[in-house]
């Protein structure tokens, strides 16, 4: 997530050694590292440990990359997500990291859920889970594929998942996409995603 080199590296306080995917863009911009920007990877690992898929894994993890996460990029779910947690982890990821919740809300949060504390929140989840439950597991019966957790993927060849040395130059101002807030069912809207894959926007 930004943090771990080889022990025998000697970098300037400004280099950035880690995976890409996991590090903040304000971080890939050249920003000291906060609370918040481990926020940002926890909500990237939310989204891995949900979905089963590595981040961006049908990408370059390249330059174009980084300036499409600085710019709004996020990875889509391959499956329906109850909102609730959908909702959290664009808080999560959000490129404005003062709008990142600290860990003692998300930590409050989880342990909310994960008790089934009785209030009008955990009961909403509780719907969502069964009504997303319903939904993937009409999906799986269709295409369900030979691993042991139903997911197939194949990985980029310039898709790097090893801790690096990461320089880049004259980065956008990091933002979230025009229709952040506004979709409630994905991290990212489609026609948003579409639009990156297809060079539309840069």
């Amino acid at each position: 997530m930004g943090l771990r080199k080889p022990a025998n590296c000697n970098l300037s306080k400004n280099n950035i050694y880690g995976i890409l995917l996991y590090i903040a863009p304000e971080i890939l911009r050249g920003k000291n590292y906060t609370k918040a920007a481990d926020i940002y990877s926890f909500g990237i690992i939310m989204y891995e440990i949900i979905s089963g898929l590595p981040p961006y894994y049908d990408t370059n993890h390249n330059e174009n990359l980084v300036i499409k996460i600085c710019q709004g990029l996020r990875p889509r779910f391959n499956i329906n997500v109850p909102q609730l947690i959908v909702q959290l982890i664009k808080r999560c990821l959000d490129a404005n990291q003062l709008n990142r919740p600290a860990t003692k809300e998300i930590i409050n949060i989880l342990r909310k859920w994960q008790y089934k504390e009785s209030d009008s929140e955990t009961a909403e989840l509780q719907k969502q889970i069964k009504e997303t439950e319903k939904i993937n597991n009409n999906s799986r019966v269709q295409i369900m594929s030979s691993t042991s957790l139903g997911i197939s993927y194949k990985p980029h060849s310039g898709a790097i998942y090893t801790s690096r040395l990461l320089s880049f130059n004259n980065l956008p101002e990091s933002k979230n996409s025009d229709d952040y807030y506004e979709k409630n069912d994905n991290i990212i809207s489609k026609e948003f995603s579409d639009l990156y894959n297809l060079g539309f926007l840069n």
